[in-house]
């Protein structure tokens, strides 16, 4: 008897837990802030502190730090780095989260499908998850705006709005600073320059002009040379710059034979970069840019993977043009985009005339306005030749 008790609980869990999961049942009040706005999270009656991943609103969806707030609530969080899992524990139930999947899975060996976010090496989940999972309460204070988890087992002192009120001077300061970053944020021109094929020999000489200028950049990495050349991929993490992948052999005969194929190059170059740096970056560039390469059934696998892709919208043609040549091309397409207030995203290598040009380019680009910053995973914003907004 106590076995079929059980397995009905199990089961209703499970249940419980996919309706949860569908469009239509995880908008809560607290997701439908928009992207664009602040929220914050209490647990019983304290706001939470995150000390690095915030939360994240994407889509009407509030994602939140798993570890975070389980150990808030009482919950054994163990992560298992070989099969990059994370399983949660509490009580006498249990449940495994699987990253690379975006599965997770109950007592039984059926897996059901999670959206899972990865933020500096933190792992997000959607809040009504969380809480559903837990069995612990869920409400949503407006004027914050707070999503708040309330342990059924715990004494609640306050009241939401009470709560919100012991907490106002700090929620407002936040707004405030938010609203001051976001305002700057958005009369500020932002281009990226990226740098692909590398790290190599003169990966040393982009940094040090990129340190001389106070310029960050983003760097697309072939997996042999990472393990050739560590020190100058963990002096890009410490210089503030941004790490991605670019597969493991960049022999299109090979990255394009099948979506399993890419999908595993741009795995054991994430997985390198990961045990270099402590890094998990989900951003890549597929060799040669995603068109024409780049089918539905690629970027099927590379969507359902967590992938971030990047192309460009200004090729700088730095590997077969002459230094003049590329400076000309570069400041053409630039000035382009800017009629356009377009985003320039700059492709360039790890050459030696790039060596060459680039302070030069730095120059006019900060005379033309534009601050120079690498990727950021919370900014992302699509930049694929195929327009695939999943990407």
């Amino acid at each position: 008897m106590i076995s079929l008790l059980k397995k009905v609980s199990h089961v209703l869990i499970t249940l419980t837990l996919i309706l949860f999961l569908l469009p239509f049942s995880t908008n809560v009040k607290a997701a439908s802030v928009s992207a664009e706005q602040l929220i914050f999270i209490a647990v019983n009656d304290g706001l939470v502190e995150f000390t690095d991943a915030k939360p994240v609103v994407e889509a009407g969806v509030t994602y939140v730090p798993l570890r975070s707030l389980a150990a808030l609530l009482n919950a054994e969080v163990r992560y298992d780095g070989t099969e990059n899992s994370v399983t949660v524990t509490k009580d006498s139930r249990s449940m495994k989260i699987l990253i690379n999947e975006n599965m997770y899975q109950l007592e039984s060996t059926d897996k059901f499908p999670l959206t899972i976010k990865t933020v500096q090496n933190r792992t997000l989940l959607p809040l009504r998850f969380i809480a559903e999972y837990l069995q612990v309460g869920l409400t949503f204070y407006g004027p914050g705006p707070i999503a708040r988890l309330i342990d059924k087992n715990v004494a609640i002192q306050y009241t939401d709005e009470q709560l919100y009120m012991m907490y106002k001077d700090k929620i407002e300061n936040e707004k405030q600073q938010w609203k001051a970053a976001h305002e700057e944020q958005e009369s500020a021109q932002i281009a990226y320059l990226t740098f692909d094929d590398g790290p190599n020999a003169n990966t040393a000489a982009i940094l040090d002009t990129l340190k001389k200028y106070n310029a960050h950049a983003t760097f697309f990495m072939v997996e042999p040379k990472t393990r050739n050349n560590k020190e100058a991929v963990l002096r890009m993490v410490a210089e503030k710059h941004a790490i991605a992948s670019h597969s493991v052999s960049h022999d299109k005969t090979k990255v394009y034979q099948s979506p399993e194929a890419l999908l595993n190059e741009m795995n054991k170059t994430r997985e390198t970069l990961y045990a270099i740096t402590g890094i998990d970056s989900r951003l890549i560039r597929v060799p040669y840019g995603s068109k024409p390469y780049l089918t539905e059934d690629f970027r099927n696998i590379l969507a359902n993977n967590n992938f971030q892709l990047w192309d460009w919208n200004v090729d700088s043609n730095d590997w077969r043009y002459s230094s003049e040549e590329i400076v000309s091309t570069v400041k053409k397409q630039v000035v382009n985009l800017k009629k356009k207030n377009v985003t320039p995203v700059i492709l360039f290598h790890n050459g030696t005339n790039t060596v060459e040009i680039l302070p030069e380019i730095i120059e006019f680009l900060t005379s033309e306005g534009y601050t120079l910053k690498a990727h950021e995973e919370n900014s992302h914003f699509m930049m694929n030749f195929w327009d695939d907004e999943r990407l």
